[in-house]
C-alpha cells in the first residue's frame, strides 16, 4: 500500500482531561490484594516495551501542531527512556501526561515499564502500513477516537490494526468514546481490547464501516472504574503489561509452546491469551470504594449480547488478581490435544490451541473437564483473531467458534455462547456442587478450517473467603472527547 496522504485520520481533539481517581482504584480492580499476596514477587511490567499513541490537542494547520507527547521531564517518568519516531511534538500534552501516569508512571501498576515509544495518531497509522513490527513494543495504548479521511481509509486502518495484533502479537488497548459516537477508530477493530467505564455510559457497539467491519458487534470488551475512558484505558494497558511479563517470565513452565516473531512469545503472553484472561478475570458484580458507581445488574433485561456479555460493561470490570491467576495457573490442554491428561483442568487457567477446525486432522471440538467440589461461579472467555492477509490486499478471514458448558451429571447443555458476528464467546454462571462438567469449544462452521484460539477460565467458590494463591503463582524472582451523555447500543 502506498501512502499518499499527509494524514489518514480525522481525530477528535481533546475537550477535557478529567484527572483519574487515584485514591482506591487499585483496591477495586484486585491490584492491592494481588500485591499483598505476591509481595516482592509482584510483576511490574518490567521488560515490556510499550507505545503510547495520542491525538494532537491542536488541529493540523493550527499554531503549535502537533502536541501529543507526555511531559518526559515530569518526575513520575524518571528513569524511563522515550523515543519519538514520527513528527516531533512541539510541547507536552496534559492529556498524554495523564494517560502516561496511569499506564507506566512511577505510581502506576506497571511502573516497571521503562521503554516507551510515543506517536501522534496519524504518524502511528503510517508506521503500520508495513506488515513488519513498528518497534519492539508488545502493547500500545490508544486514548483517542476518530475516523479515516474516507470510509475506505477507515476500513483499511481497522485492517492494518488487526493485522498488527494477528501477525506481530502487538496488543492494542483502545478507548471507546465517552458518549454516543460514530467514530470507528479504533474500537471497531476485531482484535483490539476495547475499554469502557464502569458506569457503562461510554459509546457501545461497533460502527458500520463495510461488509466486514459491521455494526452491532459487542463493544466494550471490559471496563475500569474511572470517569473517562481516557483514564480507564491505560489502567487496562498496565494490567496487560503485568500479564505479558508474567507469561514471558514463566516461559515453558506456563506455556506448552511459543512463537518466534523476532523474539520469543510464549502462549501465555499471546494477544488472544491476554485478552481472554482479562475478560474471563473481570468482575461481573462490583463493590467499589473509589467510586459510588457499581455493576449491579450484569446482563440485565435488554443488555444481554449473543456472545455472553453485557452491552454496557462487556465482560465486566477489570480484576487483575483474577486475570493473574489465570495466566499463572498455566496452559492446560483439551482432551483432544493431550490424551494423557484427558482434558482435566483446574479452577483457573488457559489453553492456546494453534490448530482447530477440522482441517489437516485438527479437532472441531475441544473438551475441558472438571468437577465442582463446591458451589462455584464460572467465568470463561474464548478469543480468536480475525485474519488479515500479510500483503497489500488486506484480505480478511473470520471464522465462527462457539463455547458451551455441558453438565455431565445431569446430561444437559447448561449454557452456550454463539454469536454470529463477534470473535469472542463468553460464559458466566453458577455451578452445582458434586456435578461434573465439560467446557466445550466447537466449530460453528460446516466446512473444515485450521485456526488458533485462546480459552481462559476462572472459577471461584461462592460465598467463601478469598482463596490464597497457590505456591505455583509465585513466579518471579483524539484524546477521547466529551462527558455526560448516556451511551446506547447502535441500531
Amino acid at each position: 500500500m502506498t501512502i499518499t496522504k499527509k494524514n489518514w485520520l480525522c481525530v477528535i481533539p481533546v475537550l477535557c482531561w478529567t484527572p483519574a481517581v487515584f485514591a482506591d482504584y487499585k483496591d477495586d480492580i484486585g491490584y492491592t490484594a494481588l500485591a499483598e499476596q505476591l509481595g516482592l514477587n509482584m510483576p511490574t511490567g518490567a521488560g515490556v516495551n510499550v507505545t503510547q499513541v495520542e491525538a494532537s490537542t491542536v488541529k493540523d494547520g493550527e499554531k503549535g501542531y502537533p502536541i501529543y507527547a507526555p511531559d518526559i521531564n515530569d518526575s513520575q517518568f524518571a528513569g524511563k527512556t522515550f523515543s519519538f519516531p514520527g513528527v516531533a511534538s512541539t510541547s507536552a500534552s496534559s492529556h498524554a501526561t495523564g494517560v502516561a501516569s496511569l499506564f507506566y508512571g512511577n505510581n502506576a501498576m506497571a511502573y516497571g515499564i521503562d521503554t516507551i515509544t510515543s506517536y501522534e495518531a496519524n504518524e502511528w497509522i503510517k508506521s503500520i502500513v508495513s506488515s513488519a513490527s513498528v518497534n519492539t513494543s508488545r502493547i500500545a495504548n490508544h486514548s483517542w477516537v476518530g475516523n479515516g479521511a474516507t470510509t475506505t481509509d477507515t476500513g483499511n486502518i481497522l485492517r492494518l490494526v488487526d493485522r498488527q495484533v494477528q501477525h506481530n502479537e502487538y496488543i492494542q488497548v483502545v478507548g471507546m468514546a465517552n458518549s454516543v459516537s460514530t467514530n470507528p477508530l479504533i474500537g471497531s477493530a476485531y482484535n483490539v481490547i476495547a475499554v469502557g467505564r464502569t458506569d457503562g455510559g461510554q459509546d457501545r457497539g461497533s460502527d458500520a464501516v463495510d461488509a466486514v467491519y459491521s455494526n452491532n458487534r459487542t463493544r466494550p470488551d471490559l471496563v475500569a472504574p474511572q470517569t473517562t475512558t481516557s483514564s480507564a484505558t491505560p489502567i487496562v494497558s498496565a494490567a496487560a503489561a503485568i500479564l505479558v511479563e508474567t507469561g514471558h517470565a514463566g516461559g515453558a513452565s506456563l506455556s506448552n509452546g511459543s512463537a518466534d516473531i523476532g523474539a520469543t512469545v510464549y502462549n501465555a503472553e499471546r494477544s488472544e491469551t491476554i485478552k481472554a484472561a482479562l475478560m474471563a478475570g473481570a468482575d461481573r458484580v462490583t463493590d467499589n470504594s473509589s467510586t459510588s458507581v457499581n455493576i449491579t445488574d450484569y446482563r440485565g433485561s435488554g443488555h444481554q449480547t449473543d456472545n455472553g456479555l453485557d452491552d454496557r460493561f462487556g465482560a465486566g470490570q477489570l480484576n487483575i488478581l483474577h486475570s493473574y491467576r489465570i495466566i499463572a495457573a498455566g496452559e492446560q490442554d483439551s482432551a483432544e490435544d493431550n490424551l494423557a491428561d484427558a482434558g482435566r483442568i483446574g479452577l483457573y487457567g488457559f489453553d492456546y490451541d494453534a490448530s482447530f477446525g477440522g482441517d489437516a486432522g485438527s479437532n472441531k471440538t475441544a473438551t475441558y473437564k472438571f468437577d465442582a467440589e463446591t458451589d462455584l461461579s464460572l467465568t470463561a472467555s474464548l478469543v480468536w483473531n480475525i485474519g488479515i492477509s500479510n500483503n497489500a490486499s488486506l484480505t480478511t478471514t473470520l471464522h465462527d467458534l462457539n463455547l458451551e458448558l455441558f453438565d455431565v451429571t445431569d446430561g444437559i447443555m447448561t449454557a452456550f455462547s454463539q454469536s454470529a458476528v463477534d470473535n469472542t464467546e463468553n460464559l458466566w454462571l453458577t455451578l452445582a456442587m458434586g456435578h461434573s462438567y465439560q467446557l466445550l469449544v466447537k466449530s460453528g462452521e460446516a466446512g473444515n478450517f485450521s485456526w488458533d484460539y485462546s480459552l481462559a477460565w476462572h472459577m471461584s467458590p461462592i460465598d467463601t473467603a478469598l482463596v490464597p494463591l497457590p505456591g505455583a503463582f509465585y513466579l518471579f524472582v483524539s484524546a477521547i472527547a466529551g462527558l455526560g451523555f448516556a451511551g446506547r447500543r447502535k441500531a
